[in-house]
């Protein structure tokens, strides 16, 4: 389950960069959610039960990113 995080912060960055980032982010963060659903669905449900709760709240911050992204798709 490892993984690399590839986060390169520069003065100027390019609007196409910023666009890349920001759906590369929501990406992650949706394939994140699906491995914490799929931890969860092991657990007994007195531990699931946050862990369900920290999923809802990963996608809400998801949406979030995403209505970024369409805002600056305009």
């Amino acid at each position: 389950m490892e993984h690399e995080h590839y986060f390169h912060t520069h003065d100027a960055v390019s609007p196409q960069e910023t666009l890349a980032l920001l759906q590369y982010m929501a990406r992650h963060n949706a394939h994140h959610a699906e491995e914490l659903l799929e931890i969860a669905r092991s657990l007994p449900q007195k531990a699931a039960s946050p862990v369900y709760e920290a999923v809802e709240l990963l996608k809400q911050s998801t949406d979030k990113i995403l209505q970024a992204i369409g805002r600056l798709e305009e």
